[in-house]
């Protein structure tokens, strides 16, 4: 009688053994995985970033399944949060649904969501548990930071707007880096448009469209125990503008006929170009004898002064205002 009863008790320790083991694992608590069940992959890479002052959180997210085949079934992530450290207490602060359009964003493969509700001097430790419509999966690894203040907002000392750039000065401080974001709407920038932390103060963005209105955000860094503690910046606008002129007039000639004078000039080929200024030169004197920049390719000058001789050039504009270098000028003799 006793050894069954010492058996009895074996096998309903063994089965409380596997019970508790089986909560904790992939499936539905206390129920195990049917055989065969395709399961995503598990998240090992979930890591941390501090970036505009809060943390970010970011994951790879598991689109393929452990058998090689594509996670259909994969509905969503639970963001847990610690407090206290590695072994301090989870709580769910988070149901990330994969068919929701807000409170995270995917890029290149990874899921990002921050966190602004830290404290300075505490302990915080995340993990992520990806589902789908049936089970829970594994816990993803562990990540935790003890969080401090970010720096201070850079002031901005200048900003040129140039033809197809922006370039933006600000007051640096010791022992700080930078990074520079920008965006043209309402999209929220994840990464920097320079490709490592700046140890300048100054950053010239370049391949711009011109008169599109740009959003700027400069932030400053401080690196501490491998960790870059980025700040908030403050928010600029800059439009870049066209202040490159168009192609210089070649081939300028000058006919005097009986009564006028006629220019010739080979065509400037410009996308925005807005004709061409005509100048007439005497002694001391230089004449502009266009209002308003002409389209055609030549100019009669009835009008002229009665002297030995006159020179003429031309210019080129475009649709800003800029203007080019004067063509090579050519001489009339009026009079011998």
């Amino acid at each position: 009688m006793r050894k069954l009863l010492r058996k009895k008790r074996l096998i309903l320790i063994l089965f409380s053994i596997a019970i508790f083991f089986t909560a904790f694992s992939c499936g539905k608590k206390a129920d195990p995985t049917p055989k065969g069940l395709a399961v995503p992959e598990d998240v090992t890479d979930l890591k941390g970033e501090v970036k505009d002052g809060v943390l970010f959180i970011s994951f790879t997210v598991p689109y393929r399944n452990k058998d090689g085949t594509e996670a259909k079934n994969l509905k969503g992530f639970k963001l847990y949060k610690g407090y206290g450290g590695y072994m301090g207490t989870f709580e769910p602060i988070k149901d990330i649904r994969l068919s929701d359009t807000y409170g995270f964003t995917i890029y290149g493969g990874r899921l990002y969501i921050f966190d602004d509700d830290l404290v300075e001097g505490g302990v915080y430790s995340y993990k992520v548990i990806p589902y789908t419509d049936t089970f829970r999966c594994n816990e993803s690894n562990i990540f935790t930071i003890r969080w401090e203040s970010t720096p201070d907002k850079p002031k901005i000392v200048r900003i040129e707007e140039s033809d197809g750039s922006v370039e933006i000065t600000w007051q640096g401080q010791p022992g700080l880096m930078y990074n520079v974001y920008r965006r043209t709407g309402n999209e929220y920038p994840l990464f920097p448009v320079n490709d490592r932390p700046l140890m300048i103060s100054n950053f010239k963005d370049t391949g711009l469209e011109n008169d599109k209105t740009y959003i700027y955000e400069v932030r400053a860094i401080r690196e501490k125990n491998g960790l870059l503690w980025e700040g908030s910046g403050e928010k600029i606008r800059a439009i870049p503008i066209d202040k490159t002129p168009p192609a210089v007039p070649g081939g300028l000639k000058a006919i005097k006929e009986e009564k006028s004078i006629r220019l010739t000039w080979v065509q400037v080929v410009d996308t925005d170009l807005a004709g061409y200024n005509i100048y007439r030169v005497y002694g001391d004197k230089r004449e502009k004898l266009t209002n308003t920049p002409i389209k055609e390719n030549f100019f009669t000058d009835t009008e002229f002064p009665n002297v030995r001789y006159v020179s003429y050039y031309v210019t080129s504009v475009d649709l800003k205002g800029n203007e080019s270098e004067p063509s090579q000028e050519q001489i009339i003799i009026l009079r011998e």
